[in-house]
């Protein structure tokens, strides 16, 4: 059993509760209407554990900057402003002289988007994992949520999408892993709110996951996508490799995908550029499910197995 089999075990075992108005388990962040007239609250949790998230030989300040960020960025995908972080540490005995290391960059990467730690837990294990939750709040009128795109939406992303896989690709082949690149990327909160505040925005995720999981855990029923491989950006380019490959496998980076109609293509450039936020359009949303990737060698039908899913089976991303 993976994760994505898993959870919808738990859709049927459990009922939808009143108030949320997030996709039950589906969504980046649970949206929950607690009666504000004006703002929904925004909940998610992200846990992280060594081998699995990151190398064990990651720099501390590295390992917490990335996994405060990587929930964070769920607050982001919906568009919302951060109200805080809680921190949950199980450490193991080679992590406990670091832990101070981990919590300043988690104090950084919480400070980066605007928000602060509000508190925690700490736990002794065999190994260490991290897990924080992110609170935030969204106007209702702009909330973002996943698989709400339309026949001829323009898809589109923030920021470059191999960052983490090109330190992968480095640990793997035993050269010195520029961690900060792999593992110091900002939750994207800014691009979120400019996305909820400008219109137009038909859905939006984060990539963590790698590009093509993303896309298909983004598409409505029945409708799939056409990406165009050369409009993907990269930062580490490799002969004969595919760019939709070097976004998605074994994992992503910590950017936003989003869709949007045509006729917001100008405002959305605009307020990209007004406050220096980096987009890139990659494709369109079609009437074919699946998703099929235009690049030099013709047109492909790409599996939704590239990307990362847990497996509970023991496998560890880093050995």
């Amino acid at each position: 059993m993976n994760e994505r089999e898993f959870v919808d075990s738990l859709r049927k075992r459990f009922e939808k509760p009143p108030g949320l108005v997030s996709d039950w388990m589906g969504d980046d962040c649970e949206v929950i209407d607690i009666g504000d007239p004006e703002n929904y609250l925004l909940l998610t949790v992200d846990t992280s554990s060594e081998m699995v998230d990151f190398p064990q030989n990651a720099p501390p300040f590295e390992v917490g900057y990335f996994c405060a960020a990587l929930s964070l960025s769920d607050i982001a995908a919906c568009g919302g402003n951060p109200t805080g972080v809680l921190v949950s540490c199980s450490v193991s005995r080679e992590y406990i002289e670091e832990m101070q290391q981990i919590y300043t960059g988690i104090e950084k990467a919480v400070n980066d988007a605007g928000t602060v730690i509000l508190g925690g837990d700490t736990n002794s294990a065999g190994e260490f994992s991290l897990s924080v939750v992110s609170i935030g709040k969204v106007k209702k009128e702009n909330v973002l949520m996943r698989r709400r795109a339309g026949v001829d939406d323009v898809v589109a992303v923030t920021g470059y999408l191999d960052r983490f896989n090109y330190g992968y690709r480095q640990y793997e082949n035993n050269v010195s892993v520029g961690f900060r690149n792999m593992l110091r990327q900002p939750a994207p909160i800014e691009a979120g709110k400019v996305l909820a505040a400008v219109g137009g925005v038909t859905s939006c995720t984060d990539l963590p996951d790698g590009l093509v999981k993303t896309l298909y855990d983004n598409s409505p029923s029945g409708l799939g996508y056409l990406i165009n491989d050369k409009d993907i950006p990269i930062q580490n380019k490799r002969s004969g490799v595919a760019n939709f490959m070097l976004a998605s496998r074994p994992a992503g980076d910590i950017q936003l995908l989003f869709t949007f109609e045509r006729s917001s293509l100008e405002a959305i450039e605009r307020a990209f550029s007004e406050r220096r936020l980096s987009l890139q359009v990659i494709g369109v949303v079609t009437d074919s499910p699946g998703v099929r990737v235009n690049t030099p060698q013709g047109l492909l039908d790409v599996s939704v197995d590239i990307g990362f899913t847990h497996k509970f089976d023991d496998y560890k991303l880093f050995t």
